[in-house]
């Protein structure tokens, strides 16, 4: 006569609950890399127009263009010898030092 074995009645809700918790898992684990996925995408977006928008700063600053918008824009022209002013060494002059007082005597 051959022998049966019986499985014990709580292993197939043990079963079904390491089933289900593994799904679970592994769903996770593909939304997380999904999500992952997409802000790479979005950084690497972002920096291509960080990128850009550095060229087009440069561009916009560069003299050349700058002084063909003063020209034409705003009637501008190179500044003649006579008009410039030479400023001297110093912006302002010093104050005058102040006398010392009489006697040795400090202020408070």
């Amino acid at each position: 006569m051959m022998m049966r074995r019986w499985i014990p009645l709580w292993t197939i809700p043990l079963l079904i609950a390491m089933a289900t918790g593994t799904v679970w898992l592994r769903l996770s684990i593909v939304g997380t890399t999904y999500a992952i996925d997409q802000a790479d995408r979005k950084i690497r977006a972002l920096r291509q127009e960080r990128q850009q928008m550095e060229l087009r700063v440069t561009g916009l600053r560069s003299p050349r263009r700058l002084e063909l918008l003063a020209k034409s824009r705003f009637g501008l022209s190179q500044a003649k010898s006579e008009q410039l002013i030479h400023m001297g060494g110093r912006a302002r002059p010093e104050a005058p030092a102040k006398p010392a007082r009489k006697g040795g005597k400090r202020e408070r």
